[in-house]
């Protein structure tokens, strides 16, 4: 099972292992994968770092922030065809799990993904259709502050240690 940050710029992927929790790389290398999905006529799907340089030369069908509009009746079109935000969520985690896959040389198929405290029901569920679309079984969501609680409690353990969160958010 993984641990995905499906952030609005940036996703991240980290697995717990023998070794403790660590951040999984990306197909080009990196930790950080940009919540960015382009398309092209012929069907072509590019995801992150690819998609995000694309804003540039074909930013009528590259989308960005759609995690803004999770939930909501909000569409995005490409060549005709029309996106929920849940769909675009889709294709990154797809990407995110083909990915991480790939660094520990086995197929993933469950994950716990993160989202923002405020999401309501409507906004979770479509969080958890995306994970679905992209063929996880979505063990459980959790805040992203009580993400970074668990692993700052994770990594300094003390018994009597009382400490705060505060969530800024990458894309805010």
């Amino acid at each position: 099972m993984i641990g995905i940050d499906l952030g609005t710029t940036n996703s991240l992927v980290c697995v717990w292992d023998e070794n403790g929790a660590r951040l999984l790389k990306n197909r080009l290398g990196d930790s950080m994968t940009p919540s960015v999905v382009s398309f092209d006529p012929d069907g072509t799907v590019y995801v992150g770092k690819t998609a995000r340089e694309r804003l540039v030369t074909h930013p009528e069908v590259t989308f960005k922030e759609f995690k803004r509009d999770m939930g909501t009746d909000v569409t995005y079109t490409a060549y005709g065809r029309t996106y929920k935000p849940e769909e675009l969520s889709a294709l990154v985690l797809k990407q995110l799990k083909e990915d991480a896959g790939s660094e520990l040389g086995y197929p993933v198929t469950e994950a716990v993904i993160s989202v923002p405290a405020y999401f309501n029901d409507r906004q979770r569920a479509a969080t958890r259709n995306a994970g679905l679309l992209a063929g996880l079984t979505v063990e459980r969501l959790i805040n992203e502050p009580s993400a970074a609680a668990l692993f700052y409690h994770m990594e300094h353990y003390d018994e009597d240690e009382m400490f705060v969160v505060f969530d800024f958010g990458g894309g805010t």
